[in-house]
């Protein structure tokens, strides 16, 4: 089995911009450089005491950050959903979440 550290760059990442954070604001709270933890999530091998720091910071498991396993952050669509709705501006977020809110009351009946 070979380590994608492509898919685990994109996986810090998400969960960054989950935590609406900057890679300034990471970097510093994983005591990494800027530079350094922005190109870990462009893919950069990086050590294992890197990925725990950074494990840390992000508050996930390394189980979802080696292989997007974990008991909170389970399905990738959730993820998905949640970067798009953080990319949205506060009008489409509150239509997001009415319209989510819209679909389940349908599938109830």
């Amino acid at each position: 089995m070979s380590i994608d550290y492509n898919e685990i760059g994109k996986r810090i990442a998400r969960r960054r911009r989950v935590l609406d954070l900057t890679q300034a604001e990471l970097a510093e709270r994983a005591n990494l450089s800027t530079t350094y933890t922005g190109n870990v999530e462009r893919g950069a091998k990086c050590s294992i005491e890197t990925l725990m720091k950074l494990c840390s910071a992000l508050d996930v498991t390394p189980d979802y950050i080696l292989m997007g396993i974990d008991k909170e952050y389970r399905n990738d669509s959730l993820d998905e959903i949640r970067d798009l709705i953080h990319r949205s501006d506060k009008r489409k977020r509150q239509f997001i979440i009415e319209f989510i809110k819209w679909y389940a009351n349908q599938a109830q009946e």
